[in-house]
């Protein structure tokens, strides 16, 4: 129901918006002049995975013996897979089918700590972005801000502890019949020290990094110009709620992206059509082109 509102007004929105000829060209003329910088941006999508790949041989070495190579086709089978499971769920299970069948629940258990520890720097980035946009914000909207910054905060100190001390419960798991084979019933403790822990948030820290400066590139390659830290708020805003609201699959993540984005930028006077189109190729380049790799290329084990 939440993504269903969120579309209804998103396209209530754009249907207010003007994507005329004139832009496209205004575009492609900024595009040419840039291009250094959009060229940039799509070559930190391959250290992005770079980041993400390493985390997942890393820690699925814990296990079972992994290439770099297998790592690299582990992640692949996962976004093929996830594209047609709710929430990417199909992640956990295109990730694990190369293991041998007794590793498969641990290396599930192993993807888990993978998505919190990702989710734990989105929470930790996103509080950092609200805590700044009140900081900047003037009147109103400095006093609305004053709880999201001290819901964050807690949130972001919780989620420390959390993942430093991490226990699954996989019981719940147990309804999901083509899941069910490769749980056991018994709650699964990681046998992974706090300084390898660290080293995993760490990479996540990197990815998410690396995808803060991408906007940035996109952006100004398109022709956006903002300070610095207005952008590192709108992005991190978009992460901490396309995380928090959850996307059904890669398209309802495109529409909270929009959305998001729209809403954010256009305080400060941004064009929406600019925005849109912006916000879009972000999406296509960072989100969309992966999944379409995963789902394309099939490399031989």
């Amino acid at each position: 129901m939440f993504l269903v509102a969120v579309f209804v007004l998103l396209y209530r929105q754009i249907t207010n918006l003007t994507l005329s000829k004139s832009l496209l060209l205004k575009i492609i003329h900024t595009l040419e002049g840039n291009l250094a910088y959009f060229l940039a941006a799509i070559a930190l999508l391959f250290l992005n995975y770079f980041f993400e790949i390493l985390k997942w041989n890393l820690l699925t070495k814990q296990v079972q013996a992994r290439t770099f190579r297998q790592s690299t086709i582990d992640v692949l089978k996962g976004l093929r897979v996830g594209l047609f499971t709710p929430l990417m769920l199909g992640d956990f299970l295109g990730r694990s089918v190369g293991f041998q069948k007794k590793n498969r629940t641990e290396v599930m258990a192993l993807n888990f700590f993978n998505s919190v520890c990702q989710t734990y720097v989105t929470l930790l980035f996103g509080s950092v972005a609200i805590l700044f946009w009140w900081i900047i914000s003037e009147d109103r909207l400095h006093n609305l801000l004053i709880v999201p910054v001290l819901i964050f905060i807690l949130v972001s100190i919780l989620g420390f502890l959390f993942v430093f001390r991490l226990k699954i419960s996989w019981q719940f798991l147990e309804r999901i019949n083509f899941i069910k084979p490769y749980l056991q019933t018994s709650v699964l403790g990681l046998n992974i020290n706090n300084k390898f822990r660290i080293g995993i948030l760490a990479l996540s820290i990197a990815r998410t990094l690396v995808y803060n400066v991408q906007f940035w590139l996109f952006y100004v390659s398109l022709g956006i110009h903002l300070p610095i830290l207005v952008l590192f708020i709108g992005v991190n805003l978009i992460l901490l709620v396309k995380t928090v609201g959850g996307g059904l699959n890669i398209f309802g993540d495109l529409t909270l992206r929009e959305f998001i984005s729209i809403n954010f930028f256009g305080l400060y006077h941004v064009e929406g059509s600019l925005i849109l189109i912006a916000t879009f190729v972000v999406w296509l380049f960072n989100i969309f082109l992966p999944v379409l790799i995963g789902f394309f290329i099939k490399p031989k084990e």
